[in-house]
């Protein structure tokens, strides 16, 4: 099983220079991934660092770790640019992009505000799944039949695509069954305080998904039980460095070995 941080790029660390050193330090210290957050504010309107533009800074800073997104909201995002920036990602990192992806949420008006049309869930779940169809053809290089026209994007390096995972809430079924839905790689599981062996076999099952068949990534809460995730079938675990986590903060917990 390998570890990673899921780091809320908002407040001190919605600067990607630091977020660089944060992300050297824990590949030094023998973490498997730093995935960054998709959000322009939280609640208290703190702004947020984008996700794509510090990715490329820490692949610039890093050898070894995976890197990717915590998950971007792709309803408010245009699929052929992320596809165009996930690849590049891909390129400069030498293959250790992992695109997740989500509906985004808008409790802080992150869509409404913006007169984006996708402000409920059955809408942004609708524009996420169309999403989904044209990034998958646009990041194994195409070409995409649009508007009468043949477009394509650059290659990155891992094949037949970079891997796409999907964020999903333990108690719902629709993670799970969008992973198998579209044939992708993983499955990011968040909102559980305190994680069990069901709540893994739960989603996996909804999904018609089985143990070693995807990754299964458990992001947050603590794990009772520390070799119960692996015999479960989970792949991944992401402690999370949450909103209002200071610079000092975020390298104490990258300099402190995962597990």
């Amino acid at each position: 099983m390998r570890w990673g941080l899921s780091i809320s790029l908002s407040g001190e660390l919605a600067d990607p220079r630091l977020l660089a050193v944060v992300a050297a330090s824990a590949e030094r210290a023998g973490w498997d991934g730093v995935f960054v957050w998709d959000h322009l504010w939280n609640r208290t309107l703190v702004p947020f660092a984008d996700p794509f533009v510090t990715l490329a800074a820490i692949a610039m800073a890093t050898e070894r770790i995976a890197i990717g997104t915590m998950v971007a909201a792709l309803p408010r995002r245009r699929p052929q640019l992320v596809a165009q920036a996930t690849n590049s990602l891909d390129r400069l990192s030498n293959g250790r992009m992992v695109l997740g992806l989500g509906l985004g949420v808008d409790s802080y008006g992150e869509y409404s505000v913006f007169d984006e049309s996708a402000t409920d869930d059955r809408a942004r779940a609708a524009a996420l799944d169309d999403g989904i169809g044209l990034l998958e053809q646009m990041l194994t290089g195409g070409p995409v039949e649009r508007a009468g026209r043949r477009v394509t994007t650059p290659l990155g390096v891992q094949r037949p695509r970079v891997p796409i995972w999907i964020a999903g809430r333990a108690a719902f079924t629709a993670g799970p069954r969008r992973v198998r839905r579209h044939g992708l790689e993983g499955l990011a599981l968040v909102g559980v305080d305190a994680w069990t062996p069901d709540h893994v076999a739960t989603a996996l099952a909804a999904g018609d998904l089985t143990a070693g068949e995807i990754d299964v990534a458990l992001v947050g809460g603590t794990h009772p039980d520390p070799v119960a995730p692996r015999a479960a079938g989970v792949t991944w675990c992401f402690p999370e460095i949450l909103p209002g986590a200071t610079a000092a903060d975020a390298l104490a917990m990258a300099t402190t070995p995962p597990g």
